[in-house]
């Protein structure tokens, strides 16, 4: 057939296959190295990102190290454990265990305002985040709570009182430390800082006063939560060392996720107790998010870094949760998400330890992987991700850096439609002048 036609028209039919075959191979290799140029590209910022952030939050774990470490070891820290121990010696021989005085207004506090608070963020939905179950019943504990947890202008004439003083040791103490661990918080950004004595494990000091305050952790209300565990295994160190432990559900944070780190106090070689820290998440947050200026580190309007605990559990606030909370909540609801957890998020405003990150990345991070891939993350979105493990003494975490795929390949896009319209003008053209010269 072919050999049938004129030279005309051959001419003209062998232009265009040529000129075809040319745009199209052309057009393919210029889009597919673009496209890999670009990849690699969004890999390598990401990359950066997430060593940077690293190094940035396996530094801030170092530096809180450090810190416990420091104070468990500070004279003032042992002065104020062995003066508070003594005090809490004489609260104890000069209490009426049986006294109604002591019982009555703590409970009106669990019952009036932190069961209220527990209510809202949606943690008394646990039973063993409910109100009456945290209730103390041990009188040291509630002649504590009264003194110094009530509000400051509850009924005077409710406060229980104690034959001879027996609290003035404990009193005079707690006045000349609580200043100095209050400037703490202020100066470290705790949540709080706790002294423990040993021998039953209870709360003598707390900065912040919440309802785990003077009770026990070996037996109270508490002892089978975070700080209790945390506590357990710092009694057991020797001396300079220290444990975390991670992000949970903290009843007295109202069920918030709440982490630790213990260090042991001795003097010579005798244990005086347990100096607690409660870490405070927001110096996390501001790392991880880069104080919400995510594109100015080269993120764009999809990235985020992000820590995952061994849990599959957010260790820092979703970006998306911060910048589009009504999508945010929506998307994890349609990728199947417990409405119980979707409902907490909402109250709490908060992803930590309640988002899960059950993806193809962090599972091969916390496995021990550090790679760079593409997969879809916990919102069901497909991203660019690089991951890798952390160095975290006592923490199994791992951080992601991930941007959307649509954003990363946005200019790939953009070319690809340039260069579909630029072939189609250099096939056009080619037909006209071929056409044109075979007549």
């Amino acid at each position: 057939m072919f050999s049938r036609l004129k030279i005309g028209p051959k001419i003209l039919l062998v232009t265009i296959s040529i000129t075809l075959l040319a745009v199209i191979f052309g057009s393919m290799i210029a889009g597919i190295t673009s496209r890999n140029a670009l990849e690699r590209a969004a890999f390598e910022r990401l990359t950066a990102v997430r060593e940077l952030k690293a190094q940035q939050i396996e530094g801030y774990f170092e530096g809180i190290a450090n810190q416990v470490q420091f104070l468990a070891a500070a004279q003032t820290t042992i002065s104020a454990l062995t003066g508070l121990t003594r005090g809490i010696s004489q609260i104890e021989s000069g209490i009426d265990s049986h006294d109604e005085d002591m019982m009555s207004p703590v409970h009106a506090y669990y019952t009036e305002y932190f069961a209220q608070h527990l209510e809202e963020t949606g943690a008394a939905n646990d039973n063993d985040n409910n109100h009456v179950g945290l209730m103390p019943s041990d009188p040291i504990t509630l002649f504590l709570q009264n003194e110094y947890l009530l509000e400051t202008d509850a009924d005077v004439q409710q406060k229980p009182k104690l034959a001879a003083a027996a609290d003035l040791a404990y009193r005079l103490r707690h006045s000349r430390d609580f200043p100095r661990f209050a400037d703490m918080l202020a100066r470290f950004g705790y949540q709080d800082v706790y002294l423990i004595e040993p021998d039953n494990g209870r709360i003598i000091f707390s900065a912040a006063k919440t309802i785990d305050f003077g009770t026990s952790l070996l037996a109270g209300p508490h002892s089978n939560s975070t700080l209790a565990r945390v506590a357990t295994e710092a009694i057991k160190l020797d001396p300079g060392g220290f444990v975390f432990a991670d992000f949970e559900p903290y009843a007295p944070s109202f069920g918030k996720p709440t982490a630790f780190v213990a260090a042991p106090v001795f003097v010579s070689e005798n244990l005086r107790g347990v100096l607690a820290i409660q870490m405070s998440v927001d110096e996390i947050n501001a790392i991880m998010t880069s104080n919400e200026a995510w594109a100015e580190v080269g993120l764009g309007v999809s990235g985020e870094t992000y820590l995952v605990g061994e849990d599959l559990l957010l260790r820092n606030q979703s970006r998306f949760l911060i910048e589009d909370r009504d999508n945010y909540l929506q998307l994890i609801r349609e990728i199947g998400t417990d409405e119980s957890i979707v409902d907490q998020i909402a109250q709490l405003n908060n992803s930590i330890g309640l988002q899960q990150v059950d993806t193809q990345g962090t599972r091969a991070a916390l496995s021990g992987a550090t790679n760079e891939e593409i997969f879809p993350d916990y919102r069901g979105i497909d991203v660019l991700s690089s991951y890798r493990p952390l160095q975290i003494d006592g923490l199994n975490w791992v951080i992601m850096s991930e941007i959307d795929k649509d954003e990363a390949f946005a200019a790939f896009a953009a070319l690809r439609d340039r260069l579909i319209i630029l072939a189609s003008i250099v096939l056009a053209a080619t037909i006209y002048a071929a056409y044109y010269f075979s007549l």
